[in-house]
């Protein structure tokens, strides 16, 4: 009879407003409700051509038989218009109700065509095309073509009743042919209907995994930015620690040196003025603190580059500010480091670097990067003569690189040389477990 309506074919269709849309979605709601679509328009037309045929084209037939096969046929037409005969759909209708359709409509049919006479009958004879169809739309193919022969068995046989067999065998050619036909042209339009169905499906669903994707990227996003917030945050508590154990632990003992000072100002000026020497001492290991942390602050020198070509730019920037002749050797590979050894070697060389100008007054420093397949190995060596205790300190003095190296399973060694100069050894192995490890092909991209 018809095709049922895609639950899908309907998706992301917005509902109308005001009194015309209301009407047009109750003319759609009844639309769908009856025969759909094509099917249903043309039963109607070929019912109502019947129905004409009927009252215009069999003058000499008794009132009664017209009366009768326009009854008939009326009923048919009621029965494609009205539901819930009228709503017979393949694949989804009770076979009880395409049953009951089907014998309702074939008796109605017999009967209109049996009484009818003259032209009224050749047209009404044409509605079997009909019945066939609707066959052929609701049931199985098999099902399908078994009632075709049926119908036409008993159409030929009326007219080789009422007219004669010569004409019920040319009939049968005829019939046989229009079922043909109209069986391959309703499996047709059926197969284009599923596709169209599957595409409508197809397309619902795409739009609801877009939504769902969007809806995924949103959360997300909104996931990203507070992570972002209490990236923030901690970074902001972190700062505030290193500022209150960092640089508050040097104010507060600057704070004691200046009070002692001015209470030894008038009986001792000696100690006075030796105790003002350590505020400045002091002060000036609070500021350096200041500049480390703001150092760290900064985007690591290793980003976008390797651990090699970092310290050959380092001591590039070291030579023009400095004068001072630094020869950097590299032997061996360059592996994947662990992260935090390779920013330790680098802040090593800085360090390094920075105590042979400061302490050392050195003129010349070798810079070596020794790679083995489990370990690194970094020495620096200059001729300066360093003061004693110069390269003792905090942060990333020698104190605090002594201690990150250890924490990385390696050893440190630093002191002077015997030919003079001060010599700067590190050791550490390559891999640890649970490290991230910095990837030097990446990086160096």
């Amino acid at each position: 009879m018809g095709n049922q309506a895609s639950p899908c074919s309907s998706q992301g269709r917005k509902p109308r407003t005001g009194a015309f849309g209301a009407l047009f979605d109750a003319l759609r709601a009844w639309w769908r409700a009856m025969l759909p679509g094509r099917v249903m328009i043309v039963a109607v037309v070929m019912i109502v051509g019947a129905l004409i045929a009927a009252v215009t084209a069999q003058p000499d037939a008794p009132l009664w038989k017209r009366g009768v096969v326009v009854g008939a046929l009326s009923i048919l037409l009621a029965l494609n218009l009205i539901p819930p005969l009228s709503d017979i759909r393949p694949r989804s209708t009770p076979p009880i109700q395409t049953a009951i359709y089907l014998m309702l409509a074939s008796a109605l049919y017999f009967v209109a065509f049996s009484l009818s006479s003259g032209a009224a009958s050749t047209v009404i004879s044409m509605l079997l095309f009909l019945l066939v169809g609707q066959a052929t739309w609701t049931l199985p193919l098999a099902t399908a073509l078994i009632y075709a022969g049926g119908m036409m068995i008993g159409v030929c046989g009326m007219i080789a009743f009422f007219v004669g067999l010569e004409v019920a065998l040319q009939s049968a050619a005829t019939f046989s042919f229009g079922v043909v036909f109209v069986t391959m042209f309703v499996r047709l339009s059926q197969r284009y209907e599923q596709q169209t169905e599957q595409a409508e499906a197809q397309r619902a669903r795409a739009e609801e995994l877009l939504a769902q994707l969007q809806a995924s990227h949103d959360e997300l996003r909104a996931a990203r930015e507070r992570e972002l917030k209490m990236a923030a945050i901690e970074e902001r508590v972190r700062l505030a620690r290193d500022i209150h154990d960092g640089l508050g632990h040097y104010l507060t003992i600057l704070n004691v040196q200046l009070q002692a000072a001015s209470r030894l100002l008038q009986r001792d000026p000696e100690r006075a003025a030796a105790v003002i020497v350590t505020c400045r001492e002091v002060a000036q290991t609070a500021l350096d603190e200041v500049r480390r942390s703001v150092a760290a602050m900064q985007p690591s020198p290793l980003d976008g580059h390797s651990l090699d070509v970092a310290i050959e730019r380092l001591i590039d920037d070291f030579r023009l500010s400095t004068a001072i002749d630094v020869r950097f050797v590299q032997a061996g590979d360059l592996p994947a480091l662990p992260q935090t050894l390779a920013m330790t070697l680098y802040r090593a060389v800085q360090e390094g670097l920075t105590n042979a100008r400061k302490h050392g007054n050195a003129s010349q420093i070798d810079v070596t990067l020794t790679f083995l397949p489990e370990t690194a190995r970094l020495t620096i060596r200059d001729n300066g003569q360093p003061n004693n205790g110069a390269h003792e300190g905090g942060g990333f003095g020698l104190t605090g690189l002594r201690e990150r190296i250890e924490r990385l399973g390696g050893v440190l060694r630093a002191g002077p040389l015997p030919e003079g100069g001060f010599l700067l050894d590190i050791i550490a192995p390559v891999a640890r477990a649970n490290e991230v490890h910095y990837d030097p092909g990446v990086a160096g991209r």
